[in-house]
């Protein structure tokens, strides 16, 4: 099958600081995340899949969620270790897809390689892609730098509780207090903290430019 896909790859920023125990939640962190954001596409994609070490990578078949998915990736990382972060790229194009991640192929896979490789700095994410809209990638790249930059700071707590209010269908904030067992104030308060409100405006912008379907 060959079609427009988004591919994530990405990997752990200085996995060998952490304790063993550390890495392997982490890493089981960003595997049922994986899972998760797969579920939120009308159809099931393969399943995420470790490489290299601390490597891993996940397939959309939704692109325009994947700045959502960015950060629900990096929440899950930061959740399950406060001093743990990982690089993601995020790159737009034709697949074609076999019975597993390691078995596809296509521009997608090797732009969201190439481009993780080229990663330098400060700057832990990116975004990439081959179609014919290069403002749209250029757009794109921008807002997945910005997002990139209002959330490096997250605390483990800011973490949880942002990457539970930006899944589709989020819970409201008055509720997610509940499910938490604490004062709405304070999820407003961490949401706030988190930069949460322009991360919000930042995932509609990109969704508003990547939903159309003549746009992959």
């Amino acid at each position: 099958m060959n079609k427009s896909v988004c591919v994530i790859t990405g990997d752990l920023v200085k996995s060998s600081a952490l304790a063993h125990s550390e890495f392997e939640a982490v890493m089981q962190a960003l595997e049922h995340a994986g899972h998760e954001i797969g579920r939120w596409a009308t159809s099931a994609p393969l399943p995420p899949e470790r490489f290299q070490g601390d490597g891993w990578q996940i397939l959309l078949i939704s692109p325009h969620l994947a700045l959502r998915a960015a950060l629900y990736l990096r929440s899950a990382v930061r959740h399950a270790c406060g001093s743990a972060d990982t690089r993601i790229v995020a790159a737009i194009g034709p697949a074609t897809l076999g019975d597993r991640l390691a078995s596809s192929s296509g521009q997608a896979f090797e732009q969201s390689g190439r481009r993780l490789e080229q990663l330098r700095g400060r700057r832990l994410w990116a975004f990439d892609g081959a179609l014919s809209d290069t403002s749209a990638i250029t757009m794109g790249d921008g807002l997945f730098a910005v997002c990139d930059a209002l959330s490096q700071g997250w605390t483990a707590r800011q973490a949880e509780i942002v990457g539970r209010l930006i899944v589709p269908q989020a819970p409201t904030m008055t509720d997610l207090a509940g499910q938490m067992d604490i004062q709405p104030q304070t999820v407003q308060a961490h949401f706030a903290a988190a930069g949460g409100h322009g991360l919000l405006d930042g995932i509609e912008a990109f969704e508003s430019t990547f939903i159309e379907p003549e746009a992959l």
